[in-house]
């Protein structure tokens, strides 16, 4: 089925968009407070295989990992289509296999999550360390699956490769700076679920109240680092030239317009105290924005000479 290369890189395509819109519909599980859905129960959701007389909590906790399980199976196919198509030390085999260690990585957190009972209105440090990790894990996983597509097919850097090369060690800080706000962001958006404020008012005043829960004083930290990260972006991508090389030329653009987008989501968010189909879109856009940079990386490492698509 999968003897060309281009028929690799739709199904590695067509992976990626499916994972992001999974990723988007857990925050609907967060949200709604619906991780507690199927009991202190997996893989089985109330000791069932298909759960009876569902509730509506059930029915989206249900949901969540059933289409959880979808992307476990789409990576298996993934990886055999990779091992099918290239010969062996092939980088498409090689990032295929690693997005199945991230996908059993995110499998293993979303089970402690559950079988700790870290669901609902549990507050503890260690619900926030995990929904960062979580999250955190998830754009790796995004980003396996981007290098998976890039290496589909060779994309030779033949303008302004040294130029492009440069970016490389910047962009590298870039999303290590981005796995943190976003790790940071998964934890802000907990505290809003579990402590929900009246007005922008009353939740500036719980942020800096020090006998606030620490979930509640550390939603300041996410827009600040946010805000720095956003600038130091635009400021690499501008600066390194990276508007105007060829190879980098589209996905800079797009970067760009996703950090601005983000600016603004993240704004708009916080006066409107993140209602869920803001926090869906921020979260959306976060992921579309990882996706450009991991691009811009992997084509950087490309002009540099190092080996990630061949």
């Amino acid at each position: 089925m999968f003897r060309s290369a281009r028929a690799f890189e739709r199904l590695a395509w067509s992976v990626l968009a499916y994972a992001i819109a999974v990723i988007v519909w857990g925050a609907v599980v967060r949200a709604t407070g619906s991780g507690a859905g199927c009991g202190a129960h997996w893989p089985l959701c109330n000791g069932a295989v298909v759960p009876p007389s569902p509730a509506l909590q059930t029915l989206i906790e249900f949901g969540h990992r059933t289409t959880s399980g979808v992307i476990l199976l789409l990576t298996v196919l993934l990886v055999a289509a990779a091992f099918r198509t290239y010969p062996a030390g092939h980088v498409a085999r090689r990032a295929t296999v690693w997005s199945m260690v991230f996908v059993l990585i995110e499998a293993g957190v979303g089970a402690g999550i559950v079988l700790l009972r870290l669901v609902e209105h549990n507050a503890s440090a260690l619900r926030a360390g995990y929904v960062g990790v979580h999250l955190a894990n998830t754009l790796v996983l995004v980003g396996m699956y981007v290098w998976a597509v890039f290496s589909a097919r060779p994309r030779p850097v033949t303008a302004g490769a040294a130029v492009v090369a440069r970016l490389a060690p910047w962009v590298s800080a870039g999303l290590v700076g981005m796995l943190i706000v976003s790790a940071a962001g998964a934890i802000v958006a907990l505290g809003d679920t579990l402590f929900p404020t009246t007005s922008l008012r009353d939740g500036f005043a719980a942020d800096f109240d020090p006998t606030s829960h620490f979930l509640i004083r550390l939603r300041i930290w996410h827009p600040l680092l946010a805000a720095a990260l956003s600038l130091y972006v635009l400021t690499v991508l501008v600066r390194g030239d990276a508007p105007d090389q060829p190879a980098v030329q589209t996905p800079t653009r797009w970067a760009m317009a996703l950090v601005l987008g983000q600016v603004v989501l993240g704004v708009v968010n916080l006066v409107f105290r993140a209602p869920l189909v803001l926090q869906m879109a921020h979260l959306l856009v976060s992921n579309l924005l990882w996706v450009a940079l991991v691009w811009i990386w992997l084509r950087a490492r490309v002009a540099a000479g190092l080996d990630v698509r061949s």
